[in-house]
């Protein structure tokens, strides 16, 4: 009999990644495609979304043909929030500019001033040039053709949805990050957030639940990708999550710890309980709010490997990081590569190792990194536990939990227990699982923990914990003293 498949891709920072599934999890194939994205000042990250579309088209076409069954659905997830001006024939007409971009910082002090309390009180997070609407800001001001040109704005997962339906959609966790544009309890477009920011909600693509079916695949889209004319593809969400339903967390007192680029310790909320020290958007797949602590995860460890160790494997670099202690006698790492979010929400923050010694070689300076991000998420964390949130379960998905030794400083750092999910893929599943929910193929997001598979546990050192709550107490006296003169 010829299986039933669901096809799930994720639009990253640094690659798509594509899987196909059977309705009971099993992977049957799956495809990643690498890209770049630019960094042409300090601050900016923007992309080709054309590359993205390349990517998927190739991923599609490598798994319909490798599976050879029925594609019940497609689902696609991405980075967020992005900003992709495209015209009315769906073209771009500029440069992505992706959620590391911090260009917008003036436009986003400078919302923050005209609107004060009422930012917050609409979207349920703080302005800050991390979010959509300072984005757009910057690009009304600094390229007025575009602005002028422009019919849609789209997130990074809308786009492959565009190519391949027609459909102009976004979802609700997407949306949450294009503040202040988004009515968080309304889940709505805000016309008076629009307003403010001088965005037309005419240029805002439709706004539905991730798992509803955005449209089906055209003619000439099926020429493209291999996908039978007709196929549904459902509305898709935003990378976090994806993951977060992916690791079979939708519930309070689990969390989803999601480390790739970007590393997001991320807590379901029955209700919402806005602290906007941290990132608050909506879940995919049930009726949940998500909390959101985030840093730079992947990214620093990218960005450590090319200047100090290029060439070198990252299982090589575990190896010599398990020979050092915890606290890397001494070195440590503040992780601000690229400024900072939660909950410091500085995007002039700039990293620095402090302490280094003749005594200290690569394995201290990769500790340090990797103990740096870990203590970035703890700070976040304890924004939650003030509020009296208790985490029972973290689970570890995406790329950078494949280190046995970075998921043991993580469960160390925030004192809870660690699952990590050696067959999970993430936002693909994610995305796939949206795909089976939005036709019927997947019956209940209780799916989602049934597909995950095996589970390697961590359980956190109470010894190793305190060491990691004094050394937060240190970098909370670093930063400020060197954001004087960094």
């Amino acid at each position: 009999m010829t299986a039933r498949v669901l096809l799930g891709v994720d639009v990253g920072t640094t690659s798509a990644k594509g899987a196909a599934f059977d309705l009971d999890g099993r992977v049957l194939a799956e495809e990643t495609v690498g890209y770049e994205h630019r960094v042409p000042a300090a601050g900016w990250a923007e992309a080709d979304a054309d590359s993205w579309w390349a990517a998927v088209r190739r991923i599609l076409v490598s798994l319909t043909a490798t599976v050879g069954g029925q594609v019940e659905a497609v689902g696609i997830t991405g980075q967020a929030p992005t900003l992709l001006a495209v015209d009315a024939d769906g073209r771009p007409l500029a440069p992505a500019i992706l959620w590391l971009d911090v260009r917008a910082d003036a436009e986003a002090s400078a919302l923050a001033a005209s609107m004060g309390p009422r930012a917050e009180a609409i979207a349920g997070n703080r302005l800050h040039a991390f979010y959509l609407g300072p984005k757009a800001l910057w690009l009304r001001s600094h390229a007025p053709e575009v602005w002028a040109r422009t019919a849609t704005f789209l997130q990074s997962h809308s786009y492959p949805v565009l190519r391949l339906t027609g459909a102009r959609v976004t979802d609700p966790s997407s949306a949450a990050l294009c503040v202040p544009l988004y009515d968080a309890q309304a889940r709505a477009w805000s016309a008076e957030g629009a307003v403010a920011a001088g965005v037309e909600i005419a240029r805002l693509p439709a706004l539905r639940p991730a798992r509803d079916v955005a449209g089906a695949v055209t003619g000439p889209a099926a020429r493209e990708t291999g996908l039978a004319p007709g196929t549904p593809v459902v509305v898709g969400g935003a990378d976090f999550a994806a993951s977060t339903l992916a690791a079979g967390v939708t519930e309070p007192g689990e969390a989803c710890l999601m480390l790739g680029t970007s590393g997001n310790l991320i807590v379901p909320m029955a209700q919402p309980d806005f602290d906007t020290r941290l990132i608050n958007a909506h879940h995919v797949g049930c009726d949940r709010y998500l909390a959101l602590g985030a840093t730079l995860a992947g990214a620093a460890q990218e960005w450590f490997r090319s200047v100090f160790a290029r060439g070198v494997s990252f299982d090589a670099l575990d190896a010599e990081c398990g020979e050092v202690p915890v606290g890397a006698e001494g070195l440590r790492l503040l992780p601000y590569l690229q400024g900072e979010r939660t909950p410091l929400w500085d995007a002039s923050a700039r990293g620095a190792f402090v302490g280094l010694s003749l005594a200290h070689g690569r394995g201290h300076l990769y500790r340090a990194v990797l103990e740096g991000v870990a203590l970035s998420l703890r700070h976040s964390f304890e924004v939650l536990r003030e509020r009296g949130t208790t985490l029972d379960e973290v689970v570890a998905v995406n790329g950078g939990a494949r280190s046995a030794v970075w998921r043991q400083i993580l469960c160390d750092a925030l004192g809870a227990p660690l699952a990590y999910l050696p067959d999970g893929l993430g936002a693909p599943a994610g995305a796939a699982l949206l795909a089976g929910l939005g036709v019927g193929a997947v019956s209940a997001v209780s799916a989602a923990k049934a597909w995950r598979g095996r589970l390697v546990r961590h359980a956190p050192d109470p010894a190793r914990h305190e060491m990691y709550t004094t050394m937060l107490a240190e970098r909370l006296i670093l930063y400020p003293a060197l954001r004087r003169v960094a």
